[in-house]
């Protein structure tokens, strides 16, 4: 399964909970991506932006990112280069009503998958 090193990186750094520096890592694609995954970057940056909100203790500012995170990946399939977009879009929607995962003990982790 070869997967995009910035990719990886930004994979690495969310599940440490490091959310900044996984948005850091993933903008380096984003920034040089022009063909249709460029959305679902964004979607994937502005997750872990949500994450770090919650982390800062901010519900309301990370409750509005998640919904427009969400925006930018539900038109992706549920498996879009090896992450469960699905799994996403979940945490995002709790997020979006209110729940702070991360406060809760229960950060979500995000893994590649080939199925």
């Amino acid at each position: 399964m070869a997967t995009d090193p910035y990719l990886t990186g930004f994979i690495d750094c969310f599940n440490r909970q490091a959310y900044f520096e996984a948005h850091d890592v993933l903008e380096e694609l984003w920034l040089k991506t022009t063909d249709e995954h460029r959305d679902f970057y964004k979607g994937l940056i502005q997750t872990a932006a949500v994450f770090l909100k919650l982390q800062q203790g901010k519900s309301e500012p990370a409750a509005r990112l998640a919904l427009r995170a969400a925006s930018h990946l539900e038109k992706y399939p549920p498996l879009c280069e090896c992450v469960r977009v699905e799994s996403v879009l979940i945490w995002l929607q709790d997020v979006a009503r209110g729940r702070n995962l991360v406060a809760e003990g229960n950060p979500p982790r995000l893994e590649l998958v080939d199925k």
